[in-house]
């Protein structure tokens, strides 16, 4: 059957305006918060199989618009296409830094997630701009945030519902995320979208309801976090959002859902219990009853009044002021607020109480918060980040055009850190890519995140101000917190900015060029290109996935399954160094301790700065009754503060050396 009989298109209003039509169109615009809904319960897509997924759906969405709509090729605006540009210079420079890090694998990992990103926004950017698409795209994004939420919350407030596992700090909602700070970003930006649409006059009446009845549900799981970041990115939201998205809508939706999200926050920070290393303890479940009760009522009374306000009508009543008036007016509000705040900052002494927090927030470095969470709001301490970002720009000082390479900045904190605490990532975004990518690296992500930024800021006045001015807020708030945060390892966080970005910087219909309608060998030429472009992604999950059942098999100590998941995971990706760690372990189990160092030799050459392989080298040879000492060194060299390393060099050097030692 023709597939043009199954596939409609929509070219009603203007000639060349061509988009997808019904079921088509509708799963395009819901992509970016379908795939936040599925990181979410992914760990965020912190792990490589999560985001490799999302980039194979998205390349074969590409691959869909190209080879069905109509008119599919769509010159970007300016902004956009530096965006674009930039960015896929990012994803090379991440590739190509294997050359110099000797890691492919996690030069490939990388690359990944950066390219998942620019897939995203290239999907969305070479499309004709459309408001109602992009209204639509910020209903969704909302929608998937509060479902995000709403199952964190009831984790916390209905355990016996929806089960969580224990996690590092468990005081800590991060259900179903596994990370605290990215869900209570991801409530802030999905109460910052809410309030959106809440205010907008271009919205639904019943979406303006419902839009603040879940301001505070997320309030809420936004308490529970006890994020000071997503707290701060929150209020930074909130004053932006009031200087750029003003309008009588608003203020309407600031009275109908602040006061009962502050009440429902108030209830829930009564809450001690839910905030101890224990929340699900049945000694907790009366107070989840009450913070549930005040929820819920709280929801159904910010609907219940904004559905009053609506009646009213005051929102829409015409304005007596000019537009040139009413922007005088906001800006001498704005400013008297302000003139105001600094002298009652001056009268109750802020300038020398900010001093000494700021003191408190260098010296002080891990926040005490083991038997109640709620004490970080009041704890001013760095929580170690001083220390990580001091290390990012020592590295980068070392290696300052081209980085460490990709991916190789916990391997940098092992070498370096001040302190015995481990950590993976540099919690600050534009510091850790200094750090593995040197200012090359720097300089072309700066250059994709200003552009799309800057290029939303550009468009802000005009009839679609209110969902420009959500969407430049958000973007501001995310693009904060990466650089005190990891956000950028969680996509759920930041594959939306991406998607909306693009979608809002495409160039609307009779801006520029028309869309381009190819005809069909160019057409099958790239759709083949975008189609090559899922082959290392999915084999990167096809990889990892493998690789996950050979660590639980091993676990289970069942090593014959493990073998064969590793031998399956390094067929898929032979360049990764995870699959040969398992082989040698397993080895040593089967007792073929000379396999077991070949296969650690073969793990070593892939991520030869990788103190753990250096480690386990040395473990296999003891166990080949082979030197151990020089690999134990080496290890010891690449990470001097674990004890393993230590107790390892210090065992093998003094022990006699067995008269079996071949080298």
């Amino acid at each position: 059957m023709d597939i043009s009989s199954r596939v409609r298109f929509d070219t009603p209003d203007r000639p060349g305006k061509s988009r997808f039509a019904g079921p088509a169109r509708g799963l395009l615009l819901a992509a970016p918060a379908a795939s936040t809904v599925y990181l979410a319960f992914n760990a965020g897509g912190y792990f490589v199989d999560g985001t490799a997924a999302v980039a194979v759906a998205l390349a074969l969405l590409l691959v869909l618009r190209v080879t069905l709509e109509e008119r599919p090729l769509g010159r970007p605006s300016a902004f956009a296409a530096v965006a674009i540009l930039c960015l896929t210079g990012f994803a090379v420079w991440t590739l190509i830094s294997g050359l110099w890090s000797d890691s492919w694998g996690r030069a490939i990992a990388e690359f990944s997630r950066v390219l998942t990103y620019l897939l995203a926004l290239v999907l969305f950017a070479t499309r004709a701009r459309s408001p109602r698409d992009l209204r639509m795209m910020l209903r969704w994004f909302a929608l998937a945030a509060v479902v995000v939420c709403g199952v964190a919350l009831a984790s916390r407030l209905l355990p016996d519902l929806v089960h969580s596992r224990p996690n590092l700090a468990n005081s800590r909602l991060s259900y179903p995320i596994t990370y605290w700070n990215a869900l209570g970003l991801l409530g802030v930006l999905g109460t910052t979208a809410c309030l959106h649409l809440a205010s907008s006059a271009r919205e639904p009446r019943t979406l303006r309801v419902l839009g603040a009845a879940a301001i505070p549900l997320l309030s809420v799981t936004v308490y529970f976090t006890f994020s000071r970041g997503a707290l701060l990115a929150g209020v930074i939201a909130l004053l932006l959002f009031l200087m750029l998205g003003w309008s009588r809508g608003l203020l309407v939706a600031l009275v109908s859902s602040a006061p009962a999200a502050t009440v429902a926050v108030v209830a829930a920070y009564g809450a001690e219990q839910l905030a101890s290393r224990n929340p699900t303890a049945p000694a907790a479940s009366s107070q989840a009853d009450r913070v549930l009760a005040a929820t819920l009522l709280a929801m159904g009374g910010a609907a219940a009044l904004r559905a009053v306000l609506l009646s009213l009508g005051w929102e829409n009543a015409p304005s007596r002021l000019s537009a040139r008036a009413r922007r005088r007016t906001v800006i001498l509000a704005a400013g008297l607020v302000g003139v105001a705040l600094v002298a009652g900052a001056f009268a109750l002494d802020a300038p020398a109480k900010l001093e000494r927090q700021y003191d408190r927030f260098v010296e002080g470095s891990r926040v005490g918060s083991r038997h109640d969470a709620r004490s970080r709001f009041t704890d001013p301490g760095n929580n170690g980040r001083i220390d990580y970002w001091e290390v990012s720009v020592d590295a980068w000082r070392e290696e300052s055009l081209r980085g460490a390479g990709a991916g190789g900045w916990q391997f940098l904190w092992a070498r370096n850190r001040p302190g015995p605490a481990d950590a993976i990532n540099g919690h600050s975004l534009y510091l850790e890519v200094l750090a593995e990518l040197g200012i090359v690296g720097g300089l072309l992500l700066a250059g994709a995140i200003l552009a799309l930024i800057a290029g939303m800021a550009r468009r802000l006045p005009g009839p679609e101000r209110p969902v420009f001015a959500a969407l430049l807020v958000m973007s501001v708030a995310l693009a904060l917190h990466a650089g005190i945060d990891w956000d950028w390892e969680m996509p759920v966080v930041a594959l939306w900015f991406f998607a909306l970005a693009g979608a809002a910087l495409a160039r609307a219909d009779g801006e520029g060029p028309p869309p381009v309608s190819p005809a069909r060998l160019p057409r099958v030429v790239i759709g083949l290109a975008c189609m090559a472009l899922a082959v290392t992604p999915a084999l990167l999950f096809l990889s990892q996935r493998q690789l996950n059942r050979s660590v639980e098999a091993f676990k289970r100590g069942d090593c014959g399954e493990a073998i064969d998941a590793a031998l399956a995971s390094t067929s898929a990706l032979p360049v990764r160094h995870e699959p040969f760690e398992v082989l040698a372990y397993c080895d040593v189990r089967a007792g073929k301790p000379a396999l077991a160092v070949r296969m650690m030799n073969e793990a070593v050459e892939r991520d030869p700065e990788d103190w753990r392989l250096r480690y386990g080298l040395a473990l296999v040879r003891g166990a080949a009754e082979l030197d151990p000492r020089a690999e134990a060194r080496k290890a010891l060299r690449l990470n001097p503060r674990s004890s393993l390393t230590r107790s390892a060099a210090r065992r093998f050097a003094g022990s006699s050396a067995p008269r079996t030692w071949r080298r």
